[in-house]
């Protein structure tokens, strides 16, 4: 849903970013994205609410080891070419403001 290029600006700004597409995941269903983000202990970035707020929602209600889910809005951003380095924009400042961040859904 959101650019690939945006790990890419992340990456320059000192995280440690990479995309669905990066690790053989684009198009592959949301639990298997989420399943991975947890084995990397990493920060789901989505623009897809329901879905993974549910998965958060769910492994949260059973105890089940969970990660932080940021959803985003393109529509927040300017469109084309720029959305990447400004969404990656957005998210560095969110990072900085949340180093720690809680598992479960966050709406920077």
């Amino acid at each position: 849903m959101l650019p690939p290029s945006t790990a890419d600006e992340l990456n320059a700004l000192g995280h440690d970013a990479i995309s669905v597409s990066a690790v053989g995941l684009a198009g592959a269903e949301d639990e298997l994205v989420y399943a991975e983000a947890l084995r990397q202990s990493r920060v789901v970035v989505t623009e897809d609410f329901s879905d993974y707020a549910a998965i958060a929602a769910l492994r949260l209600a059973n105890d089940d080891p969970c990660v932080p889910v940021v959803i985003v809005h393109k529509s927040d951003h300017p469109r084309g070419g720029a959305l990447a380095h400004h969404l990656a924009r957005h998210l560095h400042q969110w990072a900085s403001d949340n180093p720690n961040p809680y598992p479960g859904p966050h709406w920077p």
